[in-house]
């Protein structure tokens, strides 16, 4: 399943029912979980818990409670009468109990996941202690509250992971999810993350680089999603500190090396000695031009992405007064960029620049239309409301 589909499941899954999501090492089986955490915390309008387990740092005390022994303690115990389930509550004597784990969540009426990471690199006494969990939603006497959920995360492929093979009692206890997210969701999150354009530029024009190679010597050092988004976010890391990779491809060469392995740091280094442009605000807004248009026509949506918000970010922070030239060029690149990313510049725009979008909304000739068009007439004639100031 890809980033969608997962979340889709995550979400709408039998209540009660465990979710294992499998998959190669980075490509963010934890981020989306925390995702549909965060989500879920919006959707339902309360608090949503995650409770996150590295298993392979665990022991099993970690995740049941350790054992200490009392004078007396009250015992609860299923029992069946004439056929129905009933619970009694006995005086126990001189005997060994568990501690509540300090994780485990005592609000009835809290909502969470337990979330299970590494589950095959955990110890077998670990897995057996999770089985319980898994199926019945409790150890020992307690039971999680009704609206939480058990995930786990996992490799697939434990051969090259060195963990422990997947036990077909533990594993029957939970829906397999494999997890593949696309290249598509994979650059729409880069960009919504701000992560340097020369990384999602050059994985748009060779997006199998993007993946883990097939095979490869053990120890040596490949590419895959999680590599290439900390290069990204690297890049920009030192660019801000004032040392950008850009003006320094040697160091460059050597530094993509460390993330991503020769070869395709040497391809992305010369992609960006070559092929790389990247264009600034004022390119835009001052001389934009018919080439400058077809490339963004041809771009891809995270490209636009970028371009979307180093735009707004420029004309927020300068608070600047576009010129008739800056106003119509600036509506070149709307009607330039693909329809679904000029939709997003619009309401980026007016939410962070309202007075600047709302003069440049009403003075460019057919503009309401278009932008109607892009979402829908009530919704863009609301959008577009003069903001009422408060009187000095």
């Amino acid at each position: 399943m890809n980033v969608k589909e997962t979340k889709f499941t995550l979400k709408n899954m039998t209540p009660r029912e465990s979710v294992l999501i499998e998959g190669d090492h980075g490509l963010g089986k934890s981020e989306v979980i925390a995702q549909v955490v965060a989500e879920l915390s919006k959707e339902l309008g309360k608090p949503f818990q995650l409770i996150d387990f590295r298993l392979a740092q665990c022991e099993v005390g970690d995740l049941i409670g350790m054992m200490r022994h009392v004078d007396t303690f009250q015992a609860v115990r299923c029992l069946y009468v004439d056929g129905k389930k009933v619970e009694s509550s006995v005086e126990i004597k001189n005997c060994t109990v568990h501690d509540i784990a300090d994780w485990f969540p005592t609000d009835p009426d809290s909502y969470g996941y337990l979330f299970l990471d590494e589950l095959w690199r955990a110890s077998r006494d670990l897995q057996n202690a999770v089985m319980e969990l898994a199926l019945d939603y409790r150890y020992h006497f307690r039971e999680l509250p009704q609206n939480w959920r058990v995930v786990a995360a996992s490799n697939n492929n434990m051969q090259r992971y060195k963990g422990t093979v997947p036990e077909p009692a533990l594993y029957s206890r939970f829906l397999k999810i494999q997890f593949g997210p696309t290249t598509e969701e994979w650059l729409d999150h880069a960009s919504d993350k701000g992560i340097h354009i020369a990384v999602i530029k050059y994985i748009s024009k060779i997006p199998g680089d993007l993946e883990i190679p097939e095979t490869y010597e053990p120890g040596t050092i490949v590419p895959d999603r999680r590599s290439w988004f900390k290069l990204g976010k690297d890049m920009n890391h030192f660019a801000e500190i004032g040392h950008d990779m850009l003006n320094d491809l040697g160091y460059l060469t050597q530094f993509a090396i460390g993330r991503l392995g020769s070869s395709v740091a040497v391809n992305f280094v010369e992609y960006i000695r070559k092929s790389y442009k990247i264009y600034s605000p004022e390119d835009i807004l001052d001389k934009i031009t018919n080439v400058m248009e077809q490339e963004f026509q041809n771009s891809e949506p995270a490209e636009i992405g970028y371009y979307n918000r180093i735009l707004v970010k420029y004309m927020k922070k300068s608070e600047i007064e576009l010129t008739k030239k800056q106003s119509d060029n600036l509506a070149r690149y709307v009607k330039a960029i693909p329809r679904e990313t000029a939709s997003g510049f619009w309401e980026d725009f007016l939410t962070q620049c309202p007075t600047v979008a709302q003069k440049w909304y009403k003075e460019i000739p057919g503009m309401p239309e278009y932008i109607w068009s892009l979402l829908n007439k009530d919704q863009a004639l609301a959008e577009a409301k003069p903001v009422k100031t408060k009187k000095k």
